[in-house]
């Protein structure tokens, strides 16, 4: 069964093969087959194209089996892609929004965008605490001098900084891996925690106890 999660109604679905694969190309070299085929979303019934390489000496038609889709569901690669963002409810909505964008960008690949992205998010969530003084770097230290964030998110903070200063000025020379944008984007996802999130948990557990007894 061929499965992901739908970029038209990002659901979790069952995708349906609507005729046969198409061969697209070759790769004599290695004896691959690229293939494809159009799928239906079983929940919103939408289309979209599934791509495939064939397994290396698996130069034949039967490369394009049922079997070979689906024990290789998660090597197919969808278009159009599907979308992931992150909700982050207890964060003003232009600082949530951006961090939102963040995650979004990661999941189709675009990193830079990313890191650059949640390097924004942190300077945007000093500035509406009232830090507008300096660069990151001073408004990272305010953050923690302030009782915001701690001294090892802090640091990550910096950290975060550092990947994305050089692109931040236009230099591009280093590459950006998975790993370098999920710590940024869960660094941004902490700082957001410690800023406003986990805040606003403790408000509402202490706003429910004390309606409670009536104290």
């Amino acid at each position: 069964m061929t499965t992901t999660t739908c970029a038209w109604c990002s659901a979790y679905s069952t995708m349906i093969r609507r005729g046969e694969p198409s061969i697209v190309s070759r790769n004599d070299m290695t004896e691959e087959l690229e293939m494809q085929a159009s799928h239906s979303c079983s929940h919103c019934k939408k289309l979209s194209i599934g791509t495939l390489w064939s397994e290396p000496g698996q130069y034949s038609p039967d490369a394009i089996s049922e079997h070979h889709w689906n024990s290789n569901n998660a090597s197919i690669n969808w278009v159009p892609a599907s979308i992931g963002g992150r909700a982050f409810p207890d964060v003003p909505d232009h600082i949530a929004s951006a961090a939102d964008e963040a995650y979004q960008c990661a999941s189709i690949l675009a990193r830079r965008a990313a890191i650059l992205l949640a390097r924004g998010v942190v300077e945007a969530t000093a500035k509406d605490k009232g830090i507008a003084a300096g660069q990151l770097h001073a408004k990272i230290e305010a953050l923690h001098g302030a009782g915001f964030v701690r001294s090892f998110t802090r640091d990550a903070a910096h950290e975060l900084r550092y990947l994305g200063n050089d692109m931040a000025h236009g230099d591009f020379v280093e590459t950006v891996d998975d790993a370098d944008c999920e710590s940024v984007l869960n660094v941004m996802s902490e700082i957001l925690n410690e800023v406003y999130q986990g805040p606003a948990r403790v408000a509402r557990m202490q706003a429910k106890r004390q309606a409670q007894s009536g104290l």
